[in-house]
């Protein structure tokens, strides 16, 4: 390839043989396979140029796509830096949202019809339909994520009956996604995820409109394709047909977003979709060590489903990753703190969960230590529980809040009715005790006068309580523990509710008293919104999420004990359960890839909602080269992909359950499994059977509350053993 090494020469371009291969194949069908560190945005816009400037292609018939605003920016600002503008012209960096959008306008412009007014933030709808149809105000959380399942729908293409299985917490999901279309339907209105459907469905039965695009861009480049949807492959193989120039770029080991749709099946099955495309592969990481390539290379070994990679790197070997293990969650903080101060690097600590970076900017903040936080969700404090937990210490300091009353009172398990709010509302007097109203009532039984002047009692003392042990005493001594177990059986995740308190309790640990604290709440959500703006600083806290694509010289990686990361809902025994673990293996995979030089996992002994001492994550023992329990080894049942063909795959996995035929299960001895018995889980840990019925056993695990599980499966399966 005389001219790509002219190419190359001409604009100082250092491409290995991969790179080359990738950027010197301009027609047909093309999977580029490019791990953590291998440099694809460079080949991608390498390759851009090179199809402009040495095989004479028009910039206008080039289309290229990818997931985000920033995506399609930082492409086309990398591009003109290396190339400059001359030849650009007409040369397109778009979201896949914008394209489609541009279909529609054509739809519009070409058949003289008026298409769907766009909605610019579905949220409000959300919130108006909730509050029709439950006659209740749903949290800013719950906006959040009915918004997100929504999205989840679309983009997976979800027919009706399987929207009818969704759960979002405690929320009637299918009514109210049926209210949303129909409201939507009536205003003449689409969201964005409504975009790509509509567009889809345009391009599928309107030849001429087809043939505007197919015509238009003769050449079509993917970026991050592992984050791609279902509905968008739709459109992609629409534009591309079966034999259309399409080249993309992605690596299946990293596909992250599967809550918001992204379809990594999407990347396996693209020799099913182009019988005569090809699947080429960039291997060499130029980011990392060969100590964490290696670890990292054996990790993602893990998942099955994949195609055969194997990652390298010319790097130094470095120093090995390293495991912290430490007693408390506040002694993690301060590790961290004292990490960055006496190093000074360019460092990052990743975290699974959003909210864990609460608590280190709070001791950030009181240090006056800088540092930067990458995309922060400030939804935190905006929870029910954050709010609820508020309005108990707030009514604590004044009885006579009525306002703050009603918001809680049916949260406080003494059985409180919403007809004795209302008399006492109309009958107290103003400045009024709102318990002293309550026990004015007439016809207010014995039973209930003695559980109003004990919880009047509590008010008082919590007033006088320090912040920790006001927190304690709301949870454990006033009814709400017994709150939050009836959201829990309503479909709130157990797991997410305690992380919630325990961030609240590592903050109320800080402050003296429980005014302090409320004050130290608002503090902190101003200063996470603050964080939003760019700053200088040494340290950077981000969730694994949006650290993709980013590197740093050192990582730190948190919380990394079990039930965490993986989360609780990864180890559950079923299919989905499966599916979400193999999807934190690819998390984990991408956390562990952005240090360049340095690793460090934190694990945690105690958390603070009164969890017991929970195990270090699995994930880190795989890594730092452990071997699991034999309990924990399983056959694989999967395939493994390599070089776009089906091959069978060996190896074990952690606590992906073989399938099992009923009929396997008639002749499994139980019998010893009885309420009381000590038992072992190896991804829940030590319980007690609590309960049988016929072969659902309730168990009650020391780490992770109460969990039911198929006691004949699991012993079948030797995920679960007697202990001696």
């Amino acid at each position: 390839m005389e001219n790509l090494d002219a190419f190359m020469k001409k604009y100082r371009l250092q491409l290995n043989a991969q790179q080359r291969e990738a950027v010197g194949r301009i027609s047909g069908a093309t999977l580029l396979l490019a791990v953590p560190g291998s440099g694809k945005t460079t080949v991608v816009i390498c390759r851009i140029a090179y199809m402009i400037r040495v095989k004479k292609i028009s910039p206008e018939s080039i289309l290229t796509l990818t997931f985000s605003k920033a995506g399609a920016r930082d492409l086309s600002r990398r591009y003109l830096k290396i190339f400059g503008e001359k030849g650009a012209e007409g040369l397109r960096f778009s979201t896949i949202h914008s394209f489609a959008l541009s279909v529609i306008r054509n739809y519009e412009r070409l058949y003289h019809r008026r298409a769907f007014q766009i909605v610019e933030s579905s949220g409000s709808i959300i919130r108006e339909l909730f509050r029709e149809l439950f006659k209740s105000y749903p949290a800013e959380n719950d906006i959040v994520d009915i918004v997100s399942a929504i999205t989840y729908c679309k983009n997976m293409l979800l027919s009706e009956e399987e929207i009818e299985e969704m759960k979002v917490g405690d929320v009637e999901f299918p009514k109210l996604f049926k209210a949303y279309e129909a409201y939507k339907r009536r205003h003449h209105l689409m969201d964005f995820d409504d975009m790509l459907k509509y567009a889809w469905l345009l391009l599928k039965k309107n030849p001429e409109l087809l043939k505007i695009f197919t015509g238009q861009y003769k050449y079509i480049n993917i970026d991050e394709a592992q984050d791609t949807s279902k509905i968008q492959y739709e459109i992609i193989r629409l534009l591309a047909g079966e034999d259309g120039n399409v080249f993309m770029v992605g690596d299946e080991d990293q596909s992250i977003y599967g809550f918001r749709g992204a379809y990594p099946d999407g990347l396996l099955s693209f020799k099913e979709t182009y019988p005569r495309g090809e699947v080429l592969l960039m291997e060499t990481n130029h980011r990392s060590t060969q100590q964490i390539v290696n670890a990292a290379n054996r990790f993602i070994r893990l998942n099955k489903e994949r195609y055969v990679k194997n990652m390298r790197t010319d790097n130094e070997k470095g120093v090995p990753a390293v495991h912290e293990y430490v007693k408390s969650v506040e002694d993690q903080y301060w590790f961290i703190l004292k990490s960055v101060k006496n190093e000074g690097k360019e460092t990052a600590v990743l975290y699974r969960n959003n909210e864990s970076v609460i608590p280190l900017v709070d001791l950030f903040e009181r240090e006056g230590v800088p540092y930067a936080v990458k995309e922060h969700n400030p939804l935190f404090f905006t929870h029910f529980i954050v709010q609820d937990i508020r309005s108990f210490v707030t009514l604590a300091a004044d009885l006579s809040d009525f306002e703050t009353f009603e918001k809680i009172y049916y949260k406080m398990n003494c059985n409180i009715s919403r007809k004795n709010v209302l008399e006492a509302g109309k009958l107290r007097q103003p400045g009024q005790d709102v318990f002293e109203a309550l026990l004015s009532l007439d016809e207010i039984p014995e039973w209930l006068v003695e559980k109003v002047e004990n919880i009047r009692t509590a008010f008082k003392r919590l007033s006088a309580m320090s912040a920790q042990e006001g927190l304690d005493f709301i949870v454990w001594n006033m009814g709400y523990r017994e709150h939050l177990d009836y959201r829990i059986s309503c479909g709130y995740r157990e797991e997410q509710l305690n992380q919630k308190l325990d961030i609240l309790k590592t903050l109320a640990g800080r402050e003296s008293t429980m005014d302090a604290f409320l004050k130290r709440l608002d503090t902190l959500q101003e200063a996470l919104r603050g964080s939003a703006l760019p700053r200088k600083a040494d340290v950077t806290f981000s969730t694994i999420h949006s650290s993709k694509g980013l590197e740093f010289e050192k990582v730190f990686i948190i919380d990394a004990v079990e039930g965490e990361f993986p989360s609780m809902t990864a180890l559950d025994d079923s299919e989905e359960g499966r599916r979400l673990f193999c999807e934190e293996v690819r998390l984990f995979y991408v956390g562990v890839t952005r240090a360049k030089r340095e690793l460090e996992f934190i694990s945690v002994g105690k958390k603070n909602s009164r969890h017991n001492r929970r195990p270090v994550s699995q994930f880190v023992r795989i890594f730092l080269g452990e071997k699991p329990p034999e309990a924990a080894r399983r056959k694989s049942t999967g395939s493994v992909i390599a070089g776009g063909s089906l091959a069978q795959g060996k190896g074990f996995g952690i606590f992906d359950v073989s399938i099992v035929r009923k009929a396997e299960l008639k002749d499994v001895d139980c019998s010893a499994y009885v309420p009381g018995a000590a038992v072992l889980h190896q991804g829940f840990g030590e319980g007690v059977i609590l309960e049988i019925k016929k072969d659902m056993a309730t168990i009650d695990f020391e780490g992770c509350g109460r969990k039911k599980l198929n006691i004949k499966v699991c012993v079948t399966n030797k995920i679960i053993r007697l202990q001696d």
